[in-house]
């Protein structure tokens, strides 16, 4: 695995997941690894975001000091429960605390998907989205952190659902391991998603000026606290958008991003981006699959993120280019923004 720039042993990681574990109770066994990553394997999906979320305060340090103990945000410690991500656990009933404010109670277990269109700025009528809100969404008066989940080719706004993210989100804030927030799953038309790289007219005008306005103007979203994520083609999406416009996202992360197939402009290229010196996302995440055809590139984007002095995660994870591999890996998303978004009033 590589964290800012730094290679884990199998050792270090086995290490690092004893002590995380510890610290919240559940010591796993030596040797009860099961799936190879870069040598190491996660216990289980929740135990490897909780894992995945400690990398992240290492990578935090500069690459020439030695690496911080790990310390975990108890809002985001691992759950006992394991969640297989290609067919999540049953939720549980135990309702959670989706308010900070002790006054304002939850009692409703799970999160809702609602479905909705919204007026196109950058092609004509009206598109699609599918939006989760948190338990108790209705009840409450607060704001709340908005993830925005890009599909890839030739996919729809429905793809992250099927990946898991309701029933990953469900989990994690039911458990109490993650504070609440929103998630918005746009449709990305053509010819705007595939024949188009960035700045005005673009897929870019079209969630700048759409789907976002919109969202912040219909439900109770925190623009301080937002978020953007894609698969494959959406990645690329999520990179362009989130490096061009960092007052907007204040954390991005690309999934197999696919930067190996982009010809896009150069102010437009996430790579021109990066080198160009300007101000990106506090907080980046990049994750492909060991087998992933995206996985040379996003581990270059990753160098060029290091060599301009850019904090960022890169993950390696077991699989391919491919929905298992990227369903597989959902609690390790929604862990980052549940953690990169925490903050706020």
């Amino acid at each position: 695995m590589v964290a800012h720039g730094r290679h884990y042993t199998v050792r270090e990681i086995q290490d690092l997941v004893v002590q995380l574990a510890e610290s919240v109770g559940h010591g796993p066994r030596r040797g009860g690894l099961s799936k190879p990553l870069h040598g190491a394997a996660w216990p289980n999906p929740l135990r490897a975001s909780a894992l995945w979320v400690a990398l992240i305060s290492v990578a935090s340090c500069s690459p020439l000091e030695p690496p911080a103990p790990a310390t975990l945000n108890p809002a985001i410690a691992p759950s006992a429960s394991a969640v297989s991500s290609s067919s999540p656990a049953d939720p549980a009933t135990a309702p959670i605390a989706a308010a900070t404010d002790p006054t304002e109670v939850c009692d409703q277990a799970e999160g809702e998907v609602e479905a909705g269109t919204y007026p196109a700025v950058a092609v004509p009528g009206e598109l699609p989205y599918l939006i989760y809100l948190p338990p108790c969404y209705h009840q409450l008066s607060r704001t709340f952190p908005v993830v925005y989940l890009l599909h890839g080719y030739p996919y729809n706004e429905r793809h992250w659902l099927d990946l898991g993210a309701e029933q990953v989100a469900n989990q994690g804030l039911r458990a109490g391991n993650w504070p609440p927030f929103m998630m918005v799953m746009p449709l990305q038309p053509d010819p705007l998603f595939r024949n188009s790289d960035g700045g005005p007219g673009s897929y870019e005008t079209e969630l700048l000026d759409g789907i976002v306005s919109y969202v912040d103007k219909t439900y109770r979203s925190d623009p301080s606290r937002r978020g953007l994520a894609g698969v494959s083609r959406g990645g690329v999406w999520a990179l362009e958008i989130a490096f061009r416009n960092p007052s907007d996202f204040q954390a991005v992360a690309a999934i197999s991003p696919a930067l190996a197939v982009n010809s896009a402009r150069p102010p437009y290229d996430p790579f021109e981006i990066v080198s160009s010196g300007e101000n990106l996302p506090r907080e980046i995440l990049l994750l492909a699959g060991d087998q992933d055809w995206a996985a040379s590139s996003t581990e270059r984007l990753s160098l060029a993120l290091e060599v301009e002095g850019f904090r960022h995660s890169l993950v390696i994870v077991p699989g391919d280019h491919s929905d298992p591999t990227w369903a597989e890996a959902m609690p390790q998303i929604l862990a980052f923004f549940a953690w990169a978004l925490a903050g706020g009033p």
